[in-house]
């Protein structure tokens, strides 16, 4: 999964346009770089690649004082098909990335509560049948504990993240509304404003995060 172009639009989607710097500072606003790392050229580069690749175009270029102008994208429909099979990825993105849940419902924007707790199903089934084959390894190792001490330490720290994201999963779900859409509807108009409320919502949704993952 290309984690720079699904942030990219993503933060477009909410912005409806904006510029390389806007794109920033919706990361920034989101805080996702306290666990995926991303560098600003990583996203100047998306920008590029997404263009090329028509998934965003250029909309105007903006004059600020003495600045250079900035130069203002929106995603195009390809673009937007393109992000939804992104986070299709992304919501599935649980190991070794323990982010993909998390990262795919911070960026939701048409995603109903029914899509979400379809993905969230699927996460919780995926995360039980890896504890389940950790269950089966520290069984089949049950007489020789001294021998892989060192080993089971690991597993025991990987076994916690996995019940931490299973919490939190359906901590998400229990959050989430009956019925609705939990995200911007693409086909409708919105006032100034209206997107980014939406987004800012759906940042809320996000925060609702364990502190045993908090680092994640």
């Amino acid at each position: 999964m290309n984690i720079p172009q699904f942030v990219t639009l993503g933060a477009l989607e909410q912005l409806g346009e904006g510029s390389g710097y806007d794109i920033l500072q919706v990361l920034e606003q989101k805080k996702v770089n306290r666990w995926i790392g991303i560098k600003p050229a990583s996203i100047y580069h998306a920008i590029l690649q997404l263009q090329k690749e028509q998934y965003i175009q250029e909309t105007k270029q903006m004059k600020g004082g003495p600045f250079p102008p900035k130069t203002m994208y929106e995603p195009t429909e390809a673009g937007r098909r393109y992000f939804d099979a992104l986070q299709e990825l992304a919501f599935e993105g649980l190991y070794p990335s323990f982010y993909g849940f998390k990262l795919a419902l911070k960026f939701n924007i048409g995603r109903s509560p029914e899509e979400i707790r379809s993905f969230a199903d699927l996460a919780l089934l995926k995360i039980n049948r890896i504890l389940g084959d950790m269950e089966a390894h520290l069984h089949s190792v049950e007489g020789q504990k001294e021998r892989h001490a060192y080993d089971l330490l690991f597993i025991e720290h990987e076994r916690l993240l996995f019940e931490a994201e299973k919490a939190w999963i359906r901590q998400i779900t229990e959050h989430l509304p009956l019925t609705g859409q939990c995200g911007v509807d693409h086909h409708r108009s919105y006032p100034r404003g209206a997107r980014r409320r939406v987004a800012d919502h759906a940042d809320r949704m996000g925060a609702y995060h364990a502190e045993a993952v908090e680092f994640l």
